[in-house]
């Protein structure tokens, strides 16, 4: 993971069953109780279409900040922080925007950077590029941990479902560093119509300070 793919870590964010490409080698890789939680998960993650959740972020040196996630599978999604935190990330189809208004900087970065890369794809295939490296399971919870196949020293992605009824209730990265972040997800909605001004990013948005979606206290 890049620099700007570990910022991208600290940020957020996402995510039931059809025929998914990958899950024959995901098998041959892995025991059959391990491979089939994994063909869940990857089946979770090409059956989600759109989705709304707000969150939670813990960092390891005790940052802690909320905010709301929308997804459009594919290419699309808008991570958006609750005040006082300034931060937008926006993939819209071809780039991931990051916009930091502290600082007025806007940064592009292709669709296909960063450690979330795998999750916007039209089809997501856990035996390629972000692999799956471990797989637990205990008290009714799942977690699988990726890590980027051509970087496996760079960090890792765990992903955590509950299992009964199946849904993702956070992430967790660990970067290069050793630092931790937490993103907690709650409040989720799934099949949802969404706005496509959602996921788009433009010179009014940069100059309006009332330029989030989301309602917060």
């Amino acid at each position: 993971m890049n620099k700007f793919g570990a910022r991208l870590g600290g940020l957020l964010i996402v995510v039931a069953l059809m025929g998914v490409a990958g899950v024959d080698a995901a098998e041959n890789a892995w025991p059959e109780g391990d491979a089939a939680d994994i063909a869940k998960v990857q089946a979770y993650l090409n059956n989600l279409t759109t989705y709304r959740a707000r969150f939670i972020q813990m960092s390891s040196d005790g940052g802690y900040t909320d905010g709301t996630v929308w997804l459009s599978r594919p290419g699309l999604a808008r991570f958006e922080y609750a005040p006082p935190n300034d931060l937008l990330l926006i993939a819209d189809g071809h780039w991931l925007i990051f916009f930091d208004r502290d600082i007025d900087q806007v940064t592009h970065a292709d669709i296909d950077t960063g450690p979330f890369r795998f999750l916007l794809s039209e089809n997501i295939d856990l035996s390629q590029d972000m692999v799956v490296n471990a797989v637990e399971r205990s008290r009714g919870m799942l977690r699988i941990q990726l890590i980027d196949e051509d970087d496996p020293d760079e960090g890792s992605i765990t992903l955590v479902f509950e299992e009964d009824p199946m849904r993702l209730s956070e992430w967790r990265v660990l970067d290069s560093q050793g630092k931790h972040t937490s993103v907690i997800f709650y409040d989720d909605m799934f099949g949802l119509e969404l706005d496509r001004a959602l996921f788009r990013f433009t010179g009014n948005d940069r100059a309006n300070p009332d330029y989030r979606r989301g309602t917060y206290e």
